[in-house]
């Protein structure tokens, strides 16, 4: 269809011509005598000048009264002793370019117009696929909410059975011998319930964040207080943890959300690499901006979830809650900063935090030496 209607594009300037070209004939082939006649034929003019100042705009309409008139010459000079009828052919051919200059000037701006027309109909389609889909999110995220809502008070009255559980493990491990065939069933009882206690207590973290607490603090002090936390875990693992901070100003954050965040992805590095490796974390500044990297040698992003690796309940783990990197990535964001990930160059994971510098005490002192000393 569409070389259809490109062939006939193309043939279009040529079917003008000819008929331009047989009008011509008609006059030449008719004798002087029918008057009438070509009277008519000269009105026939009309129709391709029309059509293309129509089809062409201002240019079309007066190349076809040009050629027009240019190919109605001959005829015309037959006829010059007839002083009347020739300054009627005179006219004529005026009248030929005024007709072809208005309807191309008056198509042109209707062509605009409609183009016009067709834009603004565009961007009202636009403008109402985006309303329709931000009413659409606003009603999900409504519903939602009132989720999260029903299942955070859920989750919360769970806790209370799950430390009565606890203590009645306990209770019953004063009375059962360890060296009970039965005591085994209580270990497994109590770190079940611990397991179950930590996923409730993520989910609320999820569902019920608060706000960050922001301070001026030392990201050294924090990495450093996390990487010892995770000391001992990563000697266990044979991970070696590797800390690079360049000099860096105190950052308007909150310390302890910072730690989880920090803590959450040095821990999934770690278990990363089952079989040992190399943990690298750097912290530098970008511009305006605090960059920390967390870098493992482990098994890389699984390709499944690398869309959606910060989406709630969304891991690979076999015992996972898939809260974690969620729950990084809000915090994160309650920072006013971003989270992404990416697969190493060579293997494992890359992690990178970005966290904005502008409210930072140091960055306010330095912002204000460079105005004094411009």
């Amino acid at each position: 269809m569409a070389l259809q209607n490109k062939r006939a594009r193309d043939l279009k300037p040529w079917w003008l011509l000819a008929s331009i070209i047989v009008i011509t004939l008609l006059h030449y082939n008719t004798s002087t005598q029918y008057l009438l006649l070509h009277e008519v034929y000269q009105r026939l003019y009309y129709i391709p000048i029309i059509y293309a100042a129509y089809s062409y705009g201002l240019r079309g309409g007066l190349v076809a009264a040009v050629v027009s008139a240019i190919i109605y010459l001959p005829h015309l000079a037959q006829h010059m002793d007839n002083e009347i009828y020739a300054i009627n052919q005179y006219a004529e051919m005026i009248l030929f370019q005024v007709v072809g200059a208005v309807t191309g000037l008056l198509a042109s701006a209707e062509r605009r117009e409609r183009r016009r027309n067709e834009q603004t109909a565009a961007e009202l389609q636009r403008a109402y696929d985006q309303l329709r889909s931000t009413v659409d999110q606003l009603l999900i995220a409504d519903r939602h909410s009132s989720l999260g809502q029903m299942s955070a008070a859920i989750v919360h009255e769970i806790r209370n059975p799950l430390s009565a559980i606890r203590g009645a493990a306990e209770a019953l491990e004063t009375v059962v011998p360890r060296e009970h065939e039965k005591a085994e069933f209580l270990e497994i009882i109590k770190r079940e319930v611990e397991r179950l206690n930590g996923l409730v207590t993520e989910f609320l973290q999820f569902a019920r964040p608060r706000s960050p607490e922001l301070l001026p603090t030392p990201p050294r002090e924090i990495i450093e207080a996390v990487v010892k936390l995770a000391g001992k875990q990563a000697e266990q693992a044979r991970v070696q943890l590797s800390v690079n901070v360049d000099d860096l100003p105190e950052v308007m954050m909150d310390a302890e959300q910072m730690k989880q965040v920090l803590l959450n992805l040095i821990l999934n590095g770690i278990e990363a690499m089952p079989d040992g490796g190399r943990l690298t974390i750097n912290a530098g500044r970008q511009g305006k901006e605090l960059v920390i990297t967390v870098c493992d040698t482990g098994r890389g992003i699984d390709a499944t979830v690398r869309d959606k690796l910060f989406s709630p309940f969304v891991t690979t783990k076999a015992r996972g809650t898939g809260l974690g990197l969620a729950i990084a990535h809000r915090l994160i964001s309650q920072h006013g900063g971003r989270i992404a990930a990416e697969d190493a160059a060579d293997c494992g994971a890359v992690f990178q935090i970005w966290l904005p510098l502008k409210n930072s005490p140091g960055a306010a002192a330095q912002a204000t030496t460079d105005i004094v000393e411009s």
